[in-house]
Parts: C-alpha cells; sequence; structure tokens
C-alpha cells in the first residue's frame, strides 16, 4: 500500500539514492552527463545534504516520501519562497514505479499544504529531458512561466496558480 508521509531522517540515504538515480535515468550516455551529474553532486552536497534544516525548519516548508511497502519510491520537498509562493523542489519517482500514479499523490499532497498554508501559487523549475515529469505538471495545471537555455540544457519554469 503507497503513503504519502513526511520525510523522516532514517530515509535519508534512500531519499540521495533516489534522486541521483532519477536524474541519471535521462542523462546516461548523453552530452547531459556531466553537467547532470555535476549537478547531482551539488544537490547532494547542499540542501539534500540535511532534510531536515532545508525542508523542515520552518512551518511553510516540508518534504515528503512516497512509501510502498516500506521503500521509498517517491520524494518531493516544498520551500516558501514569499508570503504568497512556494517552491517545488526535488521531485522524483523511482524508475520502476512511474506511471502508476504516485507522482500525482506527490503534487496533491504538496498543492493540500500549500492551500492549507495560505499560498496563492506554486512554481517549479525542470530542464528538457524530464518530458514525463513536464507533461505529469502540465496534466497537473502547470503552466510554463519562463523558459531558458543553460548550457546544454533548457529550464523550463512552471507555476500552478491556486
Amino acid at each position: 500500500m503507497l503513503t504519502i508521509r513526511t520525510f523522516q531522517p532514517t530515509d535519508a540515504e534512500a531519499v540521495r539514492q533516489l534522486f541521483a538515480r532519477g536524474q541519471l535515468d535521462f542523462a546516461l550516455g548523453t552530452d547531459l552527463e556531466a553537467p547532470v551529474r555535476a549537478y547531482i553532486d551539488r544537490s547532494l552536497s547542499e540542501d539534500l545534504a540535511d532534510i531536515p534544516a532545508n525542508y523542515q525548519n520552518h512551518s511553510g516548508n516540508n518534504f515528503w516520501v512516497a512509501d510502498l511497502a516500506g521503500q521509498v519510491r517517491g520524494m518531493v520537498g516544498i520551500q516558501k519562497r514569499s508570503e504568497a509562493e512556494a517552491e517545488l523542489r526535488r521531485m522524483s519517482v523511482a524508475r520502476d514505479s512511474r506511471r502508476q500514479g504516485i507522482g500525482w499523490k506527490l503534487l496533491e499532497t504538496v498543492e493540500e499544504f500549500c492551500r492549507e498554508h495560505g499560498y496563492s501559487q506554486i512554481f517549479l523549475t525542470t530542464v528538457s529531458q524530464l518530458v514525463p515529469a513536464i507533461s505529469m505538471y502540465q496534466k497537473y495545471g502547470f503552466q510554463l512561466s519562463e523558459l531558458e537555455r543553460y548550457g546544454v540544457m533548457s529550464v523550463h519554469r512552471y507555476i500552478k496558480y491556486l
């Protein structure tokens, strides 16, 4: 049975591995591999190095995992950026668990949290190679608000008004 629950420190290693694998799924063997590996290393040494300090340090922030039979199969974080705006971060679902509704349930959890905390919008940033994620975000009501080149990638910024 799938449970979306708040991150616990015992989830840290599973979350770090899920993040790295999720990013590499779309970059291995391409010209994006080197910059994606650098991004993974930076993320793992910055906010994902201490999830409680970065995502659970304020009532307007949180981090959840999708727990399926005791295994972390998905993850997402939310961080307050202003009184009105929250940023969805680090969304990932394990390759063998995709297309089973886990990402959608994580988005529902984030939206409910944001509404409860008075946010009027949620934004996220993603990259062009994450086509399945972009499709899900669009189906969920996120709208493209900005597109820019960043080295060998295109960076997409999406926003959802609540």
